[in-house]
């Protein structure tokens, strides 16, 4: 098959209804309606140029030969593996496994979903990584070197184009906090840490440099608003909580802010650090990330409650109020490009598919 031939193909939604894969397609249709691709797991056959892209639920019958390719994502229930698996092995089409971050596979398996899950890494056309650490945990899980890290569908110039500020700066510095801010289970990420990191740094200022801040923050779910209002975080800093957004508006109101501080717990994608460096904001980031190391190398924390993240914070504030952040807080511009080179990266992929 050539690259020009990838004709349709299917994604494995993960969930117990179907609901979920209605919602994922209509999020999907929405983006294409905008002319955007959404950075995520589920906009890699349309990157790749899939004319048709259909979204399956566990269990859904469909019949031989419909599709060229087939995408899921490494799940830990034993069903989510078990039914990909069954395509797999029915000739339905290859097969093409994404996992996930590696930290949460490992707390939701059972033994039995491990034995699953290394039958269709080791059988899967192929597997696919964001990151290194990803990959080497596919590897380790399925006892064989079968992951290969990707590009991912960033774009640079689109994002620029739809993010970068079309009005004169306002006197007011906005910094955001966590995108997003866990309070409580398996994925906090110290927000009274941060907190408290800020409340030292204002310390050093005057009253009108403090009342020139202004920090925002953002939640996903509903348990952590909850968490935010009654854990009373943001009143000593005066954070302002951020509705959740489209894509689109989310990419507008990052390029209105002047500083960006992500501290997620496990090895995610990174797709808040490309978005912040494409739109060149100065940031702090924790090394877990393989793009934060790779857009902003100089700084970075071990976690979301390392003590050097105080120092950090001084220095950023200080330097957004001299409006001259720090070299460190700084992107990589070039990298930026090379990893939001939206359609050479796409080749690059495409052409995986044929090995």
């Amino acid at each position: 098959m050539s690259l020009s031939e990838i004709r349709r193909c299917a994604f494995v939604v993960s969930g117990d209804t179907p609901w979920r894969c209605f919602l994922v397609q209509a999020k999907q249709t929405l983006m294409r309606w905008q002319g955007l691709v959404y950075p995520d797991v589920y906009s890699l056959p349309r990157w790749l140029g899939s004319k048709r892209l259909d979204f399956l639920a566990v269990g859904q019958k469909i019949e031989v030969g419909r599709y060229d390719y087939i995408f899921t994502e490494l799940n830990a229930g034993v069903e989510q593996i078990r039914y990909p698996l069954t395509l797999m092995e029915h000739d339905h089409g290859k097969v093409v496994v994404i996992p996930g971050p590696p930290e949460l596979f490992p707390l939701n398996a059972s033994p039995e979903a491990n034995q699953w899950a290394r039958r269709l890494l080791g059988g899967a056309g192929q597997v696919w990584a964001y990151a290194p650490e990803v990959a080497a945990f596919a590897d380790e899980l399925a006892q064989a070197e079968v992951a290969r890290v990707i590009p991912w569908p960033f774009d640079y110039a689109a994002t620029r184009h739809l993010g970068l500020p079309r009005r004169s700066r306002s006197s007011r510095i906005r910094v955001l906090l966590g995108v997003p801010l866990h309070f409580e289970g398996i994925a906090a990420n110290n927000p009274q840490f941060l907190e408290e990191c800020i409340v030292d740094a204002l310390a050093d200022l005057s009253q009108p440099e403090r009342e020139r801040f202004q920090f925002l923050g953002m939640v996903y779910t509903r348990e952590d608003e909850l968490a935010w209002r009654r854990s009373g975080f943001g009143k000593k800093i005066g954070a302002v909580l951020e509705p959740k957004m489209l894509y689109h508006r989310f990419v507008r109101f990052l390029g209105s802010v002047d500083a960006v501080i992500t501290l997620p717990r496990f090895t995610v994608l990174g797709r808040i650090a490309f978005l912040a460096a494409a739109l060149g904001k100065p940031g702090i980031f924790t090394d877990n990330v393989a793009l934060h190391r790779r857009l902003y190398p100089q700084s970075l924390v071990q976690t979301s409650a390392d003590e050097g993240l105080r120092e950090l914070v001084r220095e950023l504030l200080l330097g957004l109020l001299k409006e001259e952040p720090l070299t460190i807080f700084q992107p990589e511009e070039q990298a930026a490009r090379q990893v939001g080179d939206f359609e050479k990266n796409a080749v690059v992929v495409r052409q995986m598919l044929e090995r």
